[in-house]
């Protein structure tokens, strides 16, 4: 298996069932050689000890951003963002200024964070669905899902970027 797909947790979830009935991990098993995760926040961060310590060091983790309407976007570099599939989909986001194209979010200054806002995805069957996740804007054309559209999301963001000393960067 040179592979891993799917959700991260799942993932996760896997390799410790593995290990529980088994008594291996799936890298005593397989080598695998790129994992495309998606579904939660901080996979390329706060996920990605565990991801390695299961897996293997050696395994590159992207980020992939779907849903059930479609593949959003995915992690094409070493940079932990994804960029936009903009061919077939149409994106917006509802930030404080109001409705804006998602490339027209503002990228993160030396003192701020990038604009953010909530993801609102036009597909070929539904027009305008307000998908319900809080999307972060770094350097074009980089963007983050952080989590779904609450209150604290920004908090719980800059809490696991500082505990993972990431603190925002590409």
């Amino acid at each position: 298996m040179t592979l891993v797909g799917g959700v991260c947790p799942t993932a996760i979830k896997f390799a410790r069932h593995l290990h529980r009935t088994h008594k291996v991990y799936p890298k005593d098993l397989w080598h695998p050689q790129i994992m495309t995760l998606g579904s939660v926040a901080g996979i390329n961060t706060k996920h990605q000890p565990a991801l390695n310590a299961l897996y293997g060091r050696w395994v590159v983790i992207r980020k992939i951003y779907g849903a059930t309407e479609g593949m959003f976007g995915q992690q094409r570099d070493e940079n932990p963002a994804w960029v936009p599939n903009y061919d077939p989909f149409f994106f917006e986001v509802q930030t404080r200024s109001g409705i804006k194209m998602l490339h027209e979010m503002r990228a993160p200054t030396r003192w701020s964070l990038g604009e953010m806002g909530s993801l609102v995805v036009s597909t070929p069957i539904l027009p305008r669905y307000k998908i319900g996740d809080l999307i972060l804007a770094f350097r074009s054309p980089y963007f983050r899902c952080i989590g779904r559209d609450n209150w604290w999301t920004p908090l719980r963001y800059v809490w696991d970027e500082f505990m993972t000393l990431n603190l925002g960067r590409l």
